[in-house]
């Protein structure tokens, strides 16, 4: 049974808005549309996952939980897909490499393999699972839970896979996943279904979304860096759109719009910063006028903290 959904990640959102603001000279936009892509690519992979993990039905208990975040004696992880079982949890961690993969032996290593025979190592996903497992094994116990946890690799693509010796968990294609899931052998019955129920609850009452935020800090950015304006979400290029009385027109495509500024709102707390001024404000979308911007600050997006010339706003909850 899904338990949990998995959700657009924010930091591809952010990694969005941060390359629509940088200059295509700007000494970070290569690395940052390399990062978008890789974000992206990852998300799609495991999109492609959820969907394959659509056809598991088996004749036991189970509770499935894509994209959890926890958070273990201050150290958070995430884990791509979760699934629970009546005798164990497997961990799984997507890959979405299209290249053909190679598995060497003593000492472990992944590689990939171009078209062209060009081949590249890539972080070893077994290492990935294995810190993923030591932190959930010592969640669990924090909550009187004592169940083996294993892990599964799966990669999004149809991938030529080559493995030297069998490692210490399977390796599969997304498409195999289902099947693997069907014919888990139970070695016993640890847990009843309502059992799984409760720790899937735990599960959820825990996750916490992971806050990449704010990514100019992240990525070693001055937000003076960035391009300001109200950008239109219309325009595959992100042109600045004008405002006319209190409609935003875009000169490029025409698109009009009466609350583009919300999403500059939002760009700024992705991007810049946990509070917000007016003259912060005014300097992020391009407006001249602080009165006008103090009327667009009361969004419902924001919480007024303060009065006078010490306001500042932050997003509400």
């Amino acid at each position: 049974m899904l338990y949990k959904q998995r959700t657009k990640p924010k930091q591809l959102e952010g990694l969005q808005s941060l390359a629509s603001r940088l200059s295509s000279t700007h000494e970070k936009y290569r690395f940052i549309q390399d990062e978008l892509y890789k974000v992206r690519a990852g998300y799609g992979g495991e999109l492609e996952y959820d969907r394959c993990m659509k056809e598991v039905h088996t004749d036991f208990p189970h509770a499935i939980l894509h994209d959890l975040s926890l958070q273990q004696n201050g150290v958070q992880f995430q884990i791509d897909s979760l699934f629970i079982a009546p005798d164990r949890i497997i961990i799984t961690e997507v890959k979405n490499i299209a290249d053909k993969i190679i598995v060497k032996a003593n000492p472990t290593q992944f590689l990939k393999e171009s078209q062209t025979g060009a081949r590249a190592v890539f972080r070893n996903p077994i290492s990935e699972v294995e810190r993923k497992i030591h932190f959930l094994n010592n969640w669990l116990s924090a909550f009187d839970i004592h169940l083996p946890v294993t892990g599964l690799i799966t990669f999004a693509h149809n991938n030529e896979i080559l493995i030297e010796e069998q490692p210490t968990m399977p390796i599969l294609p997304n498409y195999e996943a289902p099947a693997f899931f069907r014919e888990l052998p139970l070695e016993s019955s640890i847990l009843s279904k309502q059992d799984i129920q409760k720790v899937a609850d735990i599960f959820l009452k825990h996750h916490q979304d992971y806050d990449p935020f704010p990514l100019t800090s992240r990525y070693g950015i001055h937000p003076t860096e960035l391009n300001n304006g109200v950008l239109c979400c219309n325009c595959p290029n992100e042109q600045v759109v004008v405002r006319e009385g209190n409609v935003w027109s875009c000169p490029l495509c025409s698109h009009k719009s009466r609350v583009p500024y919300e999403q500059a709102i939002e760009e700024y707390f992705m991007l810049v910063g946990k509070s917000l001024t007016n003259r912060e404000f005014c300097g992020f979308t391009g407006l001249t006028c602080r009165h006008t911007a103090k009327r667009l600050l009361s969004s419902p997006l924001l919480q007024k903290v303060g009065t006078r010339k010490a306001t500042t706003y932050t997003l509400a909850k």
